[in-house]
């Protein structure tokens, strides 16, 4: 369970436990383009810099996979409707620059699911980038018809949602917590098949 492995960690206090939170990786403007900066910088002078190498790796991979268990799970992905909530990088911010849900969604849509999106602050700038999308007006229009909920990014907003009300608007019972943001026995006692991040 990765909760417990973070609590171990943390119990370092070098480490400590603040940011170790499971998820489909890191984005924004800064952690991105600074790691890859510093590998051209390392390139250019024929330096390995192998931890960065493997942080920026891992973080390529942790966002393959997490398309990857929607795949496993859906099987066959063309003509699905999936519902994602969230689509910026991280909650209070409307800045969807290597956000996850960027790459996620275009994995989903290239084997022609139909995806319906929302996010509170961020639709504007995601619509440019993803224009095949269908923008709802909140979390439940969203999941209307939907074969499978994706959470994406942990805004507040997202983490006390009337589950049995999403239940009854959904078509499917598919349920990816890619924020760990619920309890999974509460969400399958709802009549959900749930996914999170590194539970088991």
């Amino acid at each position: 369970d990765v909760h417990m492995v973070a609590k171990g960690m943390g119990l370092d206090q070098r480490i400590g436990s603040k940011f170790l939170h499971p998820g489909p990786g890191y984005g924004g403007s800064c952690l991105p383009k600074d790691t890859n900066a510093l590998l051209k910088i390392a390139e250019d002078h024929n330096i390995k810099l192998g931890i960065i190498d493997a942080a920026v790796r891992a973080n390529e991979n942790q966002r393959r996979h997490m398309s990857q268990k929607i795949r496993n799970a859906l099987a066959i992905l063309k003509g699905k409707t999936i519902a994602i909530l969230g689509l910026s990088f991280k909650p209070n911010t409307d800045d969807i620059r290597e956000a996850p849900a960027i790459p996620i969604i275009k994995d989903l849509m290239k084997e022609k699911a139909n995806i319906r999106a929302y996010d509170p602050v961020s639709m504007k700038e995601a619509a440019i980038m993803l224009p095949g999308v269908k923008y709802c007006e909140d979390p439940y229009n969203t999941v209307q018809g939907a074969d499978a909920v994706v959470i994406i990014t942990e805004w507040n907003l997202f983490r006390n949602l009337d589950l049995d009300r999403i239940r009854k608007l959904m078509k499917g019972d598919y349920f990816f917590d890619l924020r760990n943001i619920y309890d999974p026995q509460k969400v399958r006692d709802k009549g959900f098949r749930y996914f999170g991040v590194g539970r088991g």
